[in-house]
């Protein structure tokens, strides 16, 4: 057995693995990473541990025997977002704590993966926000009480600012994200919540049709954490579908730069 391991900012993701087939997965909350963290993981029956994240590069190069092989974030990011896509041009965001975005070039057995950039708005984001405003940190309660308001109350519409619509975007896109708590309104928590989902959905959105835009690629597949938010997800994928671009989000998307690990080498 093999294990592939990815040390997120919020959570370490493992991956179990008999050859190429996945035997399980696992989230653990993340800590202080020390070499002993490992230790958890060795045991007679495997015979590889693959890291990547967070401070996995200053691992040793084995525990108790198990050789311990060190791969680049990007490497697994890109790896694991088009594990089992069909050859050609990608690109990957992974929307963890924050946003990473991989552009990738798949071509039969040679994959190439370039950093395209990024956002520090992300999932982390999204429940700090959350935390302060609302004083809610569990994420399908933001979720479900954003299902009920309505983002409208609190952000402000390019109508609102010009009076209708303005080049490719309509009367009714969004101008200002919660900027109508700027003045004094009447809103719910709902409301509010709301507006937070259409924040961050927005902001990863147009980040990741830019750098779609710029690498000329026109497949976005979408991993991390944030893909079991389908409210976040579907705002995402409605910005980067009026720009004409496909969005996937794969099998064992919130667990894919762990599966990256194991096909990317440094």
């Amino acid at each position: 057995m093999e294990i592939s391991l990815d040390f997120g900012g919020s959570t370490i993701d493992a991956v179990f693995w008999e050859g190429d087939r996945i035997l399980k997965v696992e989230t653990f909350e993340a800590c202080d990473v020390e070499v002993a963290d490992l230790s958890r993981f060795a045991n007679d029956d495997v015979s590889k541990i693959y890291v990547t994240g967070g401070k996995s590069r200053f691992f040793t190069e084995e525990v108790f025997g198990i050789p311990v092989i060190k791969v680049s974030e990007i490497d697994a990011i890109g790896r694991g977002g088009t594990w089992r896509m069909a050859d050609g041009k990608w690109l990957v965001v992974s929307m963890g704590t924050g946003t990473c975005i991989v552009s990738v070039d798949c071509r039969q057995d040679v994959v190439d993966c370039k950093h395209v950039g990024g956002t520090g708005i992300g999932g982390g984001t999204f429940l700090a926000l959350a935390r302060e405003l609302l004083g809610i940190s569990d994420l399908d309660e933001i979720l479900r009480i954003g299902a009920k308001g309505s983002s409208q109350k609190v952000d402000l519409s390019v109508e609102d600012i010009v009076g209708g619509g303005i080049g490719r975007i309509a009367a009714d896109s969004t101008a200002s994200n919660l900027g109508r708590l700027a003045r004094e309104i009447d809103f719910d928590d709902e409301d509010l919540a709301a507006g937070l989902i259409n924040l961050i959905g927005q902001t990863i959105g147009s980040a990741a049709v830019f750098a779609a835009q710029a690498e000329k690629v026109s497949q976005i597949v979408l991993i991390g954490k944030l893909t079991k938010a389908k409210a976040v997800t579907d705002i995402i994928k409605r910005i980067a579908e009026a720009y004409d671009f496909e969005v996937f989000i794969p099998d064992n998307a919130n667990f894919a730069s762990a599966i990256g690990a194991k096909f990317a080498r440094m």
